[in-house]
């Protein structure tokens, strides 16, 4: 089998390797699995904005030329970032469509899935969610079945 070319070919290779009865379970994962991703980035760019703020001062011998570029690399770090983050929000509504698709209409499948990470912006750290615990993370998508980035 040739290896899949976009994020929706690497899908249905993944969904092909699922037998049926766990496919929903198996994107439900895969779904919070690339809002870990989402998380990472996010705490990632929160460490860099930081680090590019409040530590250059701390470099010795770093004269204010230098700074200048290193703020500006961390700017195209941080837009390098920002890519990679839009990447995963694609991927996540990819996988929220193919799980709409999935689901039986009316019906409110069980997942083995309870916990997913998010980005905590006050405390700069990532932490563990529990799904059943309704609007605890401000940005934590609940409803696997309707993600739109744009609504964020």
């Amino acid at each position: 089998m040739p290896e899949p070319q976009t994020l929706a070919e690497s899908l249905e290779q993944y969904e092909d390797a699922v037998p049926e009865e766990e496919r929903l379970d198996a994107l439900h994962r895969l779904f919070y699995g690339f809002y870990g991703r989402v998380a990472i980035i996010d705490r990632t760019t929160h460490e860099l904005a930081r680090w590019a703020r409040d530590d250059l001062a701390f470099i010795d011998n770093l004269t204010a030329p230098m700074a200048e570029a290193v703020r500006d690399n961390a700017l195209h770090v941080g837009q390098d970032l920002f890519g990679a983050r839009m990447r995963a929000m694609s991927a996540l509504k990819l996988v929220s469509a193919r799980m709409a698709e999935l689901r039986e209409p009316g019906t409110n499948p069980a997942f083995t899935q309870r916990w997913a990470l998010a980005f905590d912006e006050e405390s700069g750290q990532i932490r563990a969610y529990d799904l059943a615990r309704l609007g605890e993370h401000p940005d934590l998508p609940y409803d696997p079945f309707s993600y739109d980035p744009a609504a964020e």
